[in-house]
């Protein structure tokens, strides 16, 4: 078993055995049974000519290698590897595109499909697929809404200060009336 080889299966294990972690920053997605889902791989830049791609199947708790593709678009698959349903393809550009479309989803396809770009030393996030399951509903936030006002409230708040003013101007015109009243 060569060095490389060695270090891809270490670095398989060491991101299946934390798949709760990787669960919790990856795409889920939820496919209908029978349908398919297409996982892609964004290499950075142009350098990226071969990816290997993998699942860990939720039910079983395996990993299983399932293709491997070249930048020429070339494909090998892995053991036990339908071709009818699995097909790595890739797209270039600026950047290097590969995908991974599974057709046929079955139940126990159920786990976490992902990539690794031999010559980098990265691991894209990938996706986990549960075919057949249902996504989780989210709760909508609770908005508060005021109250609308009584338009009687405000008859307090401005009937009195209104009787105040006229009861001070009453007072002042009866003041002045009777000042000027005794000068007569």
């Amino acid at each position: 078993m060569t060095l490389s080889w060695m270090c891809f299966c270490s670095f398989i294990w060491m991101a299946a055995t934390s798949l709760h972690s990787i669960q919790a920053k990856t795409d889920i997605r939820y496919p209908k049974i029978k349908g398919t889902e297409t996982i892609t791989c964004d290499c950075p830049d142009h350098t990226c000519q071969e990816v290997f791609w993998y699942r860990f199947l939720q039910n079983t708790q395996t990993l299983q290698f399932l293709l491997f593709v070249n930048s020429a678009g070339r494909e090998q698959l892995g053991d036990k590897v339908n071709q009818s349903r699995f097909k790595g393809t890739v797209t270039q550009g600026f950047k290097n595109s590969y995908f991974l479309r599974v057709s046929d989803l079955q139940e126990d396809d159920a786990g976490l499909y992902s990539c690794l770009f031999k010559n980098k030393h990265e691991m894209p996030e990938g996706a986990y697929i549960k075919p057949g399951e249902n996504p989780p509903t989210v709760k909508p936030p609770t908005v508060r809404t005021e109250r609308p006002r009584n338009p009687h409230c405000c008859e307090s708040s401005v009937l009195w200060p209104g009787v105040g003013a006229l009861l001070f101007l009453a007072v002042i015109i009866a003041g002045t009336l009777f000042y000027f009243s005794r000068e007569l």
